[in-house]
C-alpha cells in the first residue's frame, strides 16, 4: 500500500492543507506543536478508525463545526482509492474505488474492504494494530516492552489474537451449557406431547358416535319439516278465510261510522244555519248605532290632533320660562365679580411694598442655598475620599497578603510541564476505552439483532415444518378433490330437478281444487280408479315424495361442500408445497450462517469487556492527574501574577498618598463655610412671616384682567332677556286659540259611549250574518250524504253476515296450535343438531391437534438425540482449543522473532547479535555468550529493538508496507539520534516510511521532506526557501547581545 495524497479542511490547526507523499522514506518537520502528529492522526482515523480522543468534535478546528480528511492512496491490488471521512456535523466515512467508479458509504463496508487492502484478518481490529504497532504515539514507542510481563501480554494478546482461543473455549461452554439446557427442554416437551396426546383413541371413539347421534337427528328434522309444510298450507288456507272475514267487518265498520258522521254532520249543519239567520236579525237591528259610533271616532281623531299641537306650545312656552329665569341668574353673578374686581386694584397698591421685600429676602436665600449645598458635596466628598483611602489601604493588605501567599507556590507551578505529559498520556488512554466502549455497544447490538434474526428464523423454520407435515399428511385425500367436485355437480342437479317437479305439481294442486283436472277443466275419472280421494290428495303425495328427497339431497350436498372445501385448503397448500420446502432449506442454511457469526460476535464482546473491565480505573488515575494539573496550573497562574501584583502595590501606596492630600484641603474648605445653615434659617423665617405677599398680587392681577370679558358678558345677557320675553308673547298669542278645546273633546268622548253598545254588538253578528247563504247550501249537501251512507251500511251489514257463517274459528285455532308444536319439536331437534355438530367439530379439532403433536413428539426426540451428539462434539472442540493456544502462540512468535531478528540485524548493522520475542512478549538481545533483556539495553539498541519487533508485526500481520515513526530520538541526545535515524534509513522491505521529527536528524539520505510551520494558528506548508530564512533569522535573535 502506497499513500499518495493526505487533504486536510478545519483538522486542529490545519484550516485547508493538501500534502503530496512519495515512496520510500518522508520526513515531516516542524517546531514544537507546529501540527505534526495531527498529520499521522488523521491517516489513523481514516484509514484505521484510530483517534486519541474522547470525542471526534475535538478533532475539528476551533470555531468550525466539522471537520473533513481526505486519503489519496494506492491498494495492494494496484488499484487508486480515496478514503474520506468527516467528523463533527454531519459525519461519515466512505471509500472510493477510482477505477470502478463504486463508492462504498456503510461503516461495516468500508471497513471490511480496508482489511482487505491492507491484507489483514477481518476479526482484527484496525485500531488495535494502529496503536500497538503502525502508528505509535508520541514517547510510547518503547513503552510497552519496559512494562510488567501481565500488561505485555494484555496489549499483545489482543495484537496476535491468542485471547480468541480462550474466549472461543468460554463460548464453547456457553454452548455446550446451551446445547444441556435446550436437552432438558426437551426432555420436558416430550413429557408435556406425551401427556397431552393420552385421550387420543378416546376421542376417536367419541367421533364415532357423535355422528351417528347426528345421523339420527337429521332424520327426525326431515319427517318435522314435512309435517309442519302439511300443516302450514292448510292454516294458510285459513287464515285467507279470517282475513276476508275481518275485511268485511272492517268495511261493515267503517260503513256504520260514516254514516253516524253523516249524521252529526247534517245536525252541525242545522244548527249552524240556524245561528246565521239569528245573526242577520242582529245586523239589522244595531245598524244606527254601528254609525253613530264611526262619526264621533272621525271628529275624536280630528280633536286629538288638535290637542298634541296645543301641548307642544305649552312645551315651547316652558323652556323658554327656564332659560329666562336662567339669564336672571347669570347677569346677577357678573355684577357681582365685578364688584371683586374693584376690591382686588385696592388690595395690589396695598401688598406693593412687602413684595419689594420679598424678592430682596428670596434672592439673600438662594445665596445661603448655594453655600449650604457646597457645604454639603465638601462633606460628602471628604467622607468618600476617606472611604476610598480605607478601601486602597484594604486592598494593599490584601495585595501583600497574596504576595506572601504566592511566593512559596513558585516550586509547584515548575512541575506543570511534567504533570500536563502525563495527564495527555493518561487521556491518550482513556480514547482507547472510548473507542472500545464505542465497538463494544456496536457489537451487542449487532449481536442483539442476530439473535433476534436467528430466532425469528428458528420459529420459521418450525412453522414450515409444521405445515410440510400435515400437507403431507392429507396428500391421499386431495387426489380425491376432482371426483368430489363431479358428485356435487351430479347432487346440484337433481336438486333444481326436483325443485322443478315440485313447482310444477304445486301449480297442477292450484288448479285441480273443485275436482277438475289442470289440463281438461272437467271432472277427472282416473282418480278414483287409481283408489285415490281427489286431485288434490294426489298432488300432495307427489310434492311430499319430492320434497323428503329433496331434504336428504340438501344433506347430502352440504357434507359433500363441507368436504371439499376442507379438501381445497390442503390442496392450495399442497401446490405451494415446493416452495415451502424451499423456504425450509433457506432457513437451515439462514441458521448455520448465524450460529458462526454469533460465535465471533460473542468472542469479540467478551474480549471488549475484558479489555474495559482492565481500564475501568483509568477514570481515577485521569481525575487525580487532572487534580495534580489543576493545582499546578493554578500555581502558574498565580505565580505569573507576581509581577503584577508587585507593581499593583506601588500602586496602592502612591493613591493613598494623594488621597491623603485630598482630605487635608476639603476639610479646609469646610471649617470656612461654618455657620450658613443657621443663617438660611432666619431669612427662611421672614420669608413665612411675609406670606408671600408677590404672590398673592399675582393672583389679584389674573382676576383683574377677567374685567373686560366679564362686562362684554353682561352686555350679552341683557340683550338675550329681551328676545326671550318676545318670543314668550308670540306663544301666548297662539294658545288662546285652544281654549275650547277640552270640551268639544269631552262632548265626543260623550256621544261614542252612548253607542259603543249597539256597536259592539253589530260586529259580533256581521261575520255569521255574511255566512247565510253559504250554511243554507251545506245543510242541503249533508242531507244527500246522509241518505247515501244509510244504503251503504245496509249493504255492508249483509256481507259481513254471510262470510261469518262460512268462517270455522276452532278448526283455525287447532291448526295454529300444532303448527307452534311442530316448530317447538324442530326448534329442539336443530339446537340438538347444532350441539352434536359443535361437539363433532371439537373433536375433530382434538384429534387434529393431538395427531399433530404425535409428529412433533416424534421431531422432540429427535431432536432430543442430536444434543446429545452435539453436546460431545463441543466438548471435543474446547479441549482442542484449550491445548491450540500456546502451541499457536510460540509458532506466531517464532515466526515474528526471526523477522524482527533479520530487521534488527540491517538496523544495527551487524548480524552477530539474535533478537528473540519470548513467550512473555519479553525482548532478549543474545551475542556470543551474553544475554540481555530489553531492559538491560541501551537506549540507542532498545529503540532499534522495538522498531526491529513492531515492524515484523506489521509484516506478518497485515500487507502493509508502510510505517509511522513520531519523534522516535525524543529525549535522546544529538549522537544517539543520528544513530537512530541511520538505523532507521536501513529498514528495508517497506514502501513507504513517515518521520516526525522537531530537528533536522532525518534530514540527509531522505526521499521526500515537509516543513510546516504555525503562524496565528493556522498550520501551513515551508518551502526551502522559507524554512531557510526562518532558520537564519532564529540564528541570529540567537547570537544577538
Amino acid at each position: 500500500m502506497l499513500i499518495t495524497r493526505l487533504e486536510l479542511e478545519n483538522i486542529k490547526s490545519y484550516h485547508r492543507l493538501a500534502v503530496e507523499f512519495r515512496r520510500g522514506t518522508t520526513a515531516i518537520q516542524g517546531a514544537n506543536g507546529a501540527g505534526k502528529t495531527t498529520l499521522v492522526e488523521a491517516i489513523g482515523f481514516a484509514l484505521f478508525d484510530a483517534l486519541p480522543y474522547k470525542q471526534h468534535s475535538q478533532f475539528v478546528r476551533e470555531g468550525e463545526k466539522y471537520g473533513l480528511i481526505r486519503v489519496h492512496l494506492v491498494g495492494n491490488d494496484e488499484r487508486r482509492y480515496i478514503v474520506e471521512r468527516r467528523c463533527g456535523a454531519g459525519a461519515y466515512w466512505q471509500l472510493y474505488d477510482c477505477e470502478a467508479d463504486y463508492r462504498l458509504e456503510q461503516r461495516t463496508d468500508v471497513l471490511d474492504k480496508l482489511h482487505e487492502l491492507f491484507g489483514i484478518e477481518h476479526e482484527r481490529p484496525l485500531q488495535t494494530l494502529f496503536q500497538d504497532a503502525l502508528g505509535v504515539p508520541q514517547g510510547t514507542f518503547t513503552a510497552v516492552f519496559l512494562e510488567t510481563p501481565a500488561k505485555r501480554k494484555k496489549t499483545f494478546d489482543e495484537l496476535l489474537q491468542i485471547e480468541d482461543y480462550r474466549l472461543a473455549s468460554d463460548y464453547l461452554r456457553e454452548v455446550q451449557n446451551y446445547y444441556k439446557d435446550q436437552m432438558q427442554q426437551q426432555q420436558q416437551e416430550i413429557q408435556r406431547l406425551s401427556f397431552e396426546t393420552r385421550d387420543l383413541d378416546q376421542w376417536r371413539q367419541e367421533l364415532a358416535q357423535a355422528r351417528q347421534e347426528e345421523q339420527r337427528q337429521t332424520e327426525l328434522i326431515a319427517t318435522g319439516t314435512r309435517r309442519l309444510e302439511e300443516a302450514e298450507n292448510h292454516y294458510a288456507l285459513l287464515q285467507r278465510q279470517r282475513d276476508e272475514l275481518l275485511d268485511l267487518r272492517h268495511r261493515f265498520e267503517q260503513a256504520h261510522l260514516r254514516r253516524e258522521a253523516a249524521r252529526q254532520h247534517l245536525r252541525q249543519c242545522e244548527q249552524e244555519l240556524a245561528l246565521a239567520r239569528q245573526a242577520q236579525a242582529q245586523v239589522e237591528a244595531n245598524r244606527t248605532a254601528y254609525l253613530a259610533y264611526q262619526e264621533a271616532e272621525a271628529a275624536l281623531q280630528e280633536l286629538r290632533q288638535a290637542e298634541r299641537q296645543r301641548n307642544t306650545l305649552r312645551q315651547q312656552q316652558a323652556a323658554l320660562q327656564r332659560r329666562q329665569a336662567g339669564l336672571s341668574a347669570n347677569k346677577a353673578h357678573v355684577e357681582a365679580a365685578l364688584k371683586e374686581i374693584e376690591q382686588a386694584r385696592q388690595r395690589v397698591i396695598e401688598l406693593s411694598p412687602l413684595a419689594d421685600r420679598q424678592r430682596e429676602l428670596e434672592r439673600r436665600r438662594e445665596e445661603l442655598r448655594q453655600q449650604v449645598q457646597r457645604y454639603d458635596e465638601l462633606v460628602e466628598e471628604g467622607r468618600s475620599l476617606r472611604r476610598q483611602q480605607e478601601q486602597q489601604l484594604k486592598r494593599l493588605q490584601d495585595v501583600q497578603h497574596q504576595l506572601s501567599e504566592i511566593e512559596p507556590l513558585q516550586e509547584l507551578a515548575g512541575r506543570l510541564p511534567e504533570r500536563i505529559t502525563l495527564l495527555t498520556r493518561l487521556q491518550a488512554r482513556l480514547s482507547e476505552r472510548s473507542q472500545k466502549q464505542l465497538q463494544l455497544q456496536e457489537k451487542l447490538e449487532t449481536l442483539r439483532q442476530k439473535e433476534e434474526e436467528r430466532a425469528k428464523t428458528a420459529e420459521r423454520l418450525r412453522s414450515l415444518e409444521e405445515t410440510i407435515t400435515a400437507v403431507e399428511a392429507h396428500r391421499e385425500e386431495v387426489a380425491t378433490l376432482p371426483a368430489l367436485r363431479a358428485e356435487q355437480a351430479q347432487l346440484t342437479a337433481r336438486r333444481y330437478r326436483l325443485e322443478g317437479n315440485i313447482d310444477g305439481y304445486r301449480e297442477s294442486y292450484n288448479r285441480s281444487r273443485g275436482g277438475l283436472c289442470p289440463l281438461l277443466h272437467e271432472p277427472c275419472l282416473n282418480i278414483r280408479q287409481k283408489g285415490l280421494a281427489s286431485l288434490e290428495s294426489y298432488f300432495e303425495q307427489l310434492i311430499a315424495g319430492d320434497e323428503a328427497q329433496l331434504v336428504d339431497l340438501r344433506h347430502q350436498q352440504q357434507e359433500l361442500e363441507e368436504q371439499i372445501a376442507r379438501l381445497t385448503v390442503y390442496a392450495q397448500e399442497y401446490e405451494r408445497l415446493g416452495h415451502y420446502r424451499a423456504q425450509q432449506s433457506e432457513c437451515a442454511e439462514r441458521l448455520r450462517q448465524l450460529a458462526g457469526e454469533l460465535l465471533r460476535l460473542q468472542r469479540d464482546v467478551d474480549g471488549l469487556r475484558q479489555d474495559l473491565a482492565e481500564l475501568q480505573n483509568l477514570g481515577q488515575e485521569i481525575a487525580q492527574a487532572e487534580q495534580a494539573r489543576r493545582e499546578s496550573e493554578l500555581a502558574d497562574q498565580r505565580v505569573r501574577a507576581l509581577p503584577a501584583l508587585r507593581t499593583k502595590v506601588e500602586q496602592l501606596e502612591e493613591q493613598l498618598k494623594l488621597l491623603e492630600e485630598q482630605l487635608v484641603e476639603r476639610r479646609q474648605q469646610v471649617q470656612q463655610l461654618q455657620g450658613v445653615r443657621e443663617r438660611l434659617k432666619e431669612v427662611e423665617a421672614q420669608l413665612t412671616e411675609l406670606d408671600d405677599p408677590a404672590g398673592q398680587i399675582r393672583g389679584l392681577l389674573t382676576a383683574i384682567e377677567r374685567e373686560p370679558h366679564l362686562r362684554e358678558q353682561l352686555a350679552e345677557l341683557i340683550q338675550q332677556e329681551i328676545s326671550l320675553e318676545r318670543e314668550l308673547e308670540a306663544l301666548t298669542e297662539r294658545l288662546a286659540a285652544y281654549q275650547d278645546l277640552d270640551e268639544r273633546l269631552a262632548e265626543q268622548e260623550s256621544r261614542r259611549q252612548r253607542a259603543q253598545t249597539g256597536y259592539q254588538t253589530y260586529l259580533a253578528h256581521e261575520q255569521g250574518a255574511r255566512q247565510l247563504p253559504q250554511r243554507q247550501q251545506a245543510y242541503e249537501r249533508a242531507t244527500v250524504d246522509y241518505q247515501g251512507a244509510e244504503q251503504e251500511l245496509q249493504q255492508a251489514e249483509r256481507a259481513y253476515r254471510q262470510a261469518q257463517i262460512a268462517f270455522d274459528e276452532a278448526e283455525f285455532q287447532r291448526t295454529d296450535e300444532e303448527i307452534k308444536k311442530l316448530r317447538a319439536d324442530l326448534k329442539g331437534y336443530t339446537t340438538a343438531l347444532q350441539h352434536t355438530r359443535s361437539r363433532i367439530a371439537e373433536l375433530e379439532a382434538r384429534i387434529r391437534q393431538a395427531e399433530a403433536l404425535l409428529t412433533a413428539l416424534e421431531a422432540a426426540q429427535q431432536e432430543y438425540r442430536t444434543l446429545e451428539e452435539l453436546t460431545g462434539m463441543t466438548d471435543l472442540f474446547r479441549q482442542l482449543l484449550k491445548e491450540a493456544a500456546p502451541q499457536i502462540l510460540r509458532a506466531r512468535l517464532a515466526e515474528i522473532s526471526a523477522e524482527a531478528n533479520r530487521i534488527f540485524g540491517e538496523i544495527m548493522g551487524d548480524r552477530s547479535a539474535q533478537l528473540s520475542w519470548q513467550d512473555d512478549y519479553e525482548i532478549v538481545v543474545r551475542n556470543r555468550s551474553a544475554t540481555r533483556t530489553f531492559a538491560q539495553l541501551s537506549g540507542g539498541e532498545q529503540m532499534s529493538a522495538a522498531l526491529a519487533v513492531r515492524l515484523a508485526l506489521l509484516k506478518k500481520l497485515s500487507n502493509l508496507t508502510i510505517a509511522f515513526f513520531d519523534e522516535p530520538t525524543q529525549n535522546m541526545d544529538s549522537t544517539r539520534r543520528s544513530n537512530l535515524a541511520e538505523q532507521i534509513r536501513r529498514v528495508r522491505g517497506f514502501d513507504q516510511l513517515i518521520v516526525i521529527s522537531h530537528d533536522d536528524t532525518f534530514e540527509q539520505g531522505l526521499d521526500s521532506l515537509i516543513r510546516l510551520r504555525k503562524e496565528n494558528g493556522e498550520t501551513r506548508l515551508v518551502s526551502d526557501e522559507e524554512w531557510q530564512a526562518a532558520f537564519e533569522e532564529e540564528e541570529e535573535h540567537a547570537h544577538a547581545p
